[in-house]
């Protein structure tokens, strides 16, 4: 039997499957899906055909060929190849109908001079090759399987001219809600576009996105203090391109020009009570990462580090009026594994139970993001009081350094 006459009926609707990667850069892509169709379709039609032509064989080897017999073979293939054609359309169909969100999305952003976001503009600042391409493979299986999500993910996105604008600073905020965020507690994909959701609202009902949006560049320099020894400490922010797991925000303390802690903060409605989570407390890198703490802890009179960092994000919480700090827990980070095996040594639970934050059923940790009144000196041996005087003085310098730059004087 002529293959071609064959699967003449079905080529139509196989030739339309290019049309699905139409906007995929390279060409062969197009060429192959196709192809491969066409081969899958003949593979798994051969049992389909065997049967249908013994009747036709047992007939031919029992009677004499006659018009008659040739006429209802004939019915059998044109029966065949017209449900061969059905069947090819309606695939098709359901296939542009679960791929139409990620690929029409991206036809009407190039016709509308790209003022939308799609799925793909996560790729933005990719480079062509095969790593580029595997990327679009992988979120083009994420749109497919999760629909729903994606496309109220890029629904919010696409909203507003400044939302526009922000989601292709930073291309890589779209692929958040497919991956672990923040906390192992927000497992579900629909809690961690509510989180993510909740988060950009505030910022931009509180007229922080233009911070954000220089900050999603480049780190931003909120304010500076000065240590005991003359050493500048400089409080940065930075945005989505740094610690992105485990938070929207990052505040970066640096000595010297040197990253010296940085804690990442994302706000957000917990049970609907206005709060900030915090994902990740991280120290210096280097061999000689230990010893930086330890002198910047020296020449702060005494205030460690990620003591302040925690401090700074707590006044933040308060001045924007949340009432809470949930803290991810060791069991709930999202680099459980790196924790279990050994690569991350941080033990968060101890911190949090040491700045007086209480454990939360899921595993988490929480503490009141109240006004912390200055310590009674009085309670303070005598010949501690000056340096805990100092250590009181530098830490309210650090809070009105990052609270200025942070709110530009709104809060």
């Amino acid at each position: 039997m002529n293959f071609k006459s064959d699967y003449r009926r079905a080529l139509p609707s196989i030739a339309l499957f290019p049309l699905l990667f139409a906007d995929v850069e390279s060409v062969w892509l197009g060429c192959a899906v196709p192809t491969f169709f066409l081969i899958l379709s003949a593979l798994s039609n051969i049992p389909t055909r065997i049967q249908m032509w013994m009747p036709t064989l047992a007939a031919s080897a029992s009677k004499p060929h006659n018009a008659s017999s040739t006429s209802v073979g004939s019915g059998h293939r044109e029966t065949a190849l017209s449900y061969l054609h059905a069947q090819s359309l309606k695939v098709f169909l359901k296939l542009r109908y679960f791929l139409a969100l990620p690929w029409a999305s991206h036809a009407g952003a190039q016709a509308g001079n790209s003022t939308r976001v799609t799925l793909y503009t996560c790729l933005a600042h990719s480079r062509p090759g095969l790593s580029r391409l595997a990327k679009r493979i992988k979120l083009t299986f994420r749109g497919m399987t999760q629909r729903q999500v994606t496309q109220s993910w890029l629904g919010y996105w696409s909203a507003t001219p400044a939302r526009i604008q922000l989601a292709k600073a930073t291309p890589r905020l779209l692929q958040k809600i497919y991956r672990p965020y923040q906390s192992l507690r927000l497992s579900d994909r629909q809690d961690r576009l509510n989180l993510l959701v909740n988060h950009y609202d505030f910022i931009f009902q509180q007229g922080l996105d233009a911070l954000v949006l220089c900050a999603s560049t480049a780190p931003v320099s909120l304010g500076s203090f000065i240590g005991k020894s003359g050493t500048v400490y400089d409080i940065q922010l930075a945005s989505v391109a740094t610690l992105d797991r485990e938070g929207e925000l990052t505040l970066m303390l640096c000595g010297d020009r040197q990253h010296l802690f940085s804690i990442a903060f994302t706000f957000h409605q917990d049970n609907l009570t206005p709060s900030i989570g915090i994902g990740c407390l991280q120290g210096p890198r280097g061999v000689d990462k230990q010893e930086r703490v330890r002198s910047a802890t020296r020449d702060m009179f005494g205030l460690r580090p990620k003591s302040l960092m925690v401090r700074l994000v707590r006044e933040i919480g308060h001045a924007y009026g949340c009432k809470n700090l949930i803290l991810v827990g060791n069991q709930n980070r999202v680099l459980f594994h790196q924790v279990r095996t050994g690569k991350v040594l941080a033990n968060y639970d101890d911190f949090w139970q040491e700045i007086g934050a209480t454990v939360r059923p899921d595993g988490d940790y929480q503490i009141c993001c109240d006004k912390i009144p200055p310590p009674d000196l009085a309670s303070i041996a005598s010949h501690k009081r000056s340096e805990a005087r100092r250590r009181i003085e530098l830490t309210e310098c650090a809070i009105r350094a990052a609270m200025n730059g942070f709110s530009g004087g709104r809060v």
